[in-house]
C-alpha cells in the first residue's frame, strides 16, 4: 500500500496565462484542486516540491502556507511536449473514507514458460483502473507471468490484488500473452513484364553492338 505523501504550496491569486509563464521560469508549478461541491482552488508549487510525487500513485497532502491541508490524489499532470517538465497539475481532493478511482501502472514479473518454448511475452495492458479506499491507492499492480505458455494468455481475472482494491477492467481482458517472434517475409523483387524484359533484352544487344569494333 502506498503512503501519503506531503506537498507544501500556495494559494495562487495571480491567474491568467502571462503570470502561469513568469511562474514557470521561476521555477514554480501552477496547479488546480477539485473538490465535490466546492470552487476549484488555484496552487503555487515549486518543482522541487512536485519533484516528490514521481512514481507516486496514492494519496497526497497538500499543505497550504495559508494554513489549510487538503487531503488529495493527482487527477492530471500536463508535460511539456519536448523537455517533459511538468507545466499544471489538477489534483481532486477526496476523503478517506470514500473510495475512489485511479489508474494504476501494471507490470510483471517471472519468466514465463513459454520463453523456455521460444515465444516472447507481450504487455498489451500497460495501466489499470482501479476503485479502492485512498489509503489502499498501490503504487503498482503486479502480475506473476512465470505460468503463461506458449500462445497463451494472462488475463484480468487471474490478478491478485491487494485488500480492499477491485479492478473495473473487463475480466476476459488479455494484459499479457506469449507468442513466437514475428518475422517479416523478405521482400521479392517484382519480375519485370513480358514487354519490359524484350525492350530490356534489345536495348542491351544494341548497347553490345556500339561497343564492338567495327570491321574493315
Amino acid at each position: 500500500m502506498s503512503n501519503t505523501i506531503t506537498i507544501s504550496c500556495e494559494k495562487r491569486e495571480d491567474l491568467g496565462t502571462a503570470n502561469a509563464r513568469r511562474m514557470r521560469r521561476e521555477g514554480i508549478v501552477p496547479a488546480v484542486i477539485y473538490a465535490h461541491g466546492s470552487e476549484a482552488v488555484s496552487l503555487a508549487i515549486t518543482e522541487a516540491e512536485l519533484g516528490k510525487l514521481a512514481g507516486h500513485a496514492g494519496m497526497i497532502t497538500l499543505a497550504c502556507s495559508c494554513g489549510n491541508s487538503k487531503l488529495a490524489i493527482i487527477k492530471e499532470v500536463q508535460r511539456h511536449p519536448i523537455s517533459n517538465k511538468i507545466l499544471h497539475v489538477d489534483f481532486l481532493e477526496v476523503k478517506a473514507d470514500e473510495k475512489i478511482t485511479v489508474h494504476v501502472d501494471l507490470e510483471s514479473t517471472g519468466e514465463p514458460v513459454g520463453l523456455r518454448q521460444g515465444g516472447q511475452l507481450e504487455q498489451v495492458v500497460h495501466e489499470l483502473e482501479l476503485e479502492c479506499l485512498p489509503a489502499d491507492v498501490p503504487e503498482v499492480i503486479v502480475a506473476d507471468v512465470s505460468g503463461i505458455e506458449l500462445d497463451q494468455a494472462f488475463l484480468v481475472s487471474q490478478l491478485v490484488l491487494p485488500a480492499g482494491v477491485t479492478v473495473l477492467n473487463p475480466a476476459d481482458q488479455i494484459l499479457f500473452h506469449v507468442r513466437l517472434p514475428r518475422v517479416e517475409a523478405p521482400a521479392e523483387t517484382a519480375a519485370p513484364a513480358e514487354g519490359e524484359e524484350a525492350a530490356a533484352a534489345e536495348g542491351a544487344d544494341a548497347k553490345a553492338k556500339e561497343a564492338a569494333p567495327a570491321k574493315k
